[in-house]
């Protein structure tokens, strides 16, 4: 059976571009091919990512046949095509990258991404309580430094600050771990509590998730954490550069290895609450909750995944959120970074879709730019080696992000 596509669907699709080589279409395959972007397109919580996606990945006509099919009644029908024509109305090529993302942000507007609702039910000089039924055991928690406001860098324009953690970071502790049976209580007590004083004598975490479940605060949530090393991670706000300042660092008492199998279901409990308080109290979007091998890297040799703890089967689902093994890698499209075969061979022989989302966006603004996407790497990596100099050489985020502000004229270098 085919299906013949509605005048006012045609010229939805006449409007964005896309050609239209037959009037008729097969439904079997447009349903397959939408369900599957569909599915992936509501992973991505920024609006202006999921446009982006959206128009990589797709012949656009299968998108709206897809919600010709979902829509029902007449009224929603025209409000979502009118929608359809607001969205995606033509305007001027983009010259730049900077172009490109400002072109897309007010294509489709503010995030509306809703955030859980969590409250403090008590607090005691031993532990906390919250609504969503998270305890927090805070009596062996330590101070560092204060977190300062960081910079967030936007292509050719100044950096923006900011002062709330902007993320998290989800890490597992490389250490020993015995068989997780009642004969072994006694010594899995004793590796939890040697695992909870390495990290408060390095100041490591954050918050660390044992094998019990049970949460421990380690390093205050307004202080540094040394977490995460070079890392990198961006949003709609732009790139986060070290994330020990912008984001907090969760560990769980587990091994790379291991997996989803080694993560006892208390610890998978631990972490959704902790995520939805976190969440709840610093508005984190769910985009930003990311694993330490997708934000870490190599400054000198731009390689990604210098750490690999959860490089793969972190169950993101299992706390509540999307499987953002599916967002564009940071360090790539951002800073031209790449990967090699050692981390390749880490991934299991395959990669995660991030990877090859990262390499089509990094196409798309060289294209915009005028330049092949080779020199449009050279120029990102450029641009990170600046602001890595300056991180090394000043210990102010203010005067890191002054120094680099004036890098990213692209069309001069």
């Amino acid at each position: 059976m085919a299906l013949r596509l509605t005048p006012l669907l045609k010229a939805v699709a006449h409007r964005i571009s896309i050609p239209i080589s037959t009037r008729w279409l097969r439904p079997s395959r447009l349903l397959e091919t939408a369900a599957v972007r569909e599915l992936r397109a509501r992973q991505i919580s920024d609006p202006v990512e999921r446009l982006r996606y959206l128009r990589q990945s797709s012949p656009a006509l299968e998108s709206v046949y897809s919600l010709e099919l979902t829509l029902t009644g007449a009224r929603r029908y025209m409000t979502a095509c009118g929608l359809l024509f607001f969205l995606l109305t033509p305007s001027p090529i983009p010259s730049s990258t900077r172009d490109v993302t400002a072109h897309e942000r007010r294509l489709v507007g503010a995030t509306s991404e809703s955030y859980p609702k969590v409250w403090a039910v008590e607090q005691t000089p031993e532990y906390e309580s919250y609504s969503n039924g998270l305890r927090i055991e805070t009596s062996l928690r330590v101070s560092n430094r204060a977190r300062k406001p960081f910079p967030i860098y936007i292509t050719g324009q100044p950096a923006s600050f900011a002062s709330a953690p902007a993320g998290i970071v989800f890490h597992t502790t490389e250490t020993h771990l015995a068989p997780f049976e009642a004969e072994e209580n006694t010594q899995l007590k004793r590796l939890a509590r040697n695992v909870i004083d390495a990290v408060r004598k390095n100041q490591s975490y954050h918050y660390l998730i044992d094998r019990f479940g049970r949460v421990f605060r380690v390093v205050e949530e307004g202080d540094v954490a040394f977490h995460a090393g070079w890392s990198i991670w961006a949003d709609a706000q732009g790139a986060y550069v070290n994330l020990n300042e912008s984001f907090l660092g969760v560990a769980f008492e587990a091994q790379t290895e291991g997996g989803l199998d080694k993560i006892q279901p208390a610890q998978i409990h631990a972490a959704r609450v902790l995520t939805e308080m976190l969440r709840s109290r610093y508005r984190i979007p769910e985009a930003n909750c990311v694993t330490h091998a997708q934000v870490s890297v190599n400054e000198k040799t731009f390689r990604i995944g210098y750490h690999t703890d959860w490089a793969g089967n972190f169950p993101f689902r299992e706390i509540g959120l999307p499987d953002n093994y599916m967002l564009p890698v940071a360090s790539m499209a951002e800073f031209g970074f790449e990967y090699d075969t050692v981390f390749v061979k880490v991934m299991g022989n395959r990669l995660w879709p991030g990877v090859g989302a990262a390499e089509a966006r990094l196409r798309e603004h060289s294209t915009a730019n005028g330049v092949a996407a080779s020199r449009w790497k050279s120029i990102l990596q450029q641009r990170f080696r600046n602001i890595a100099n300056q991180i090394v050489s000043s210990p102010s985020p203010v005067q890191t992000a002054n120094a680099v502000q004036g890098d990213t004229n692209v069309r001069s270098q």
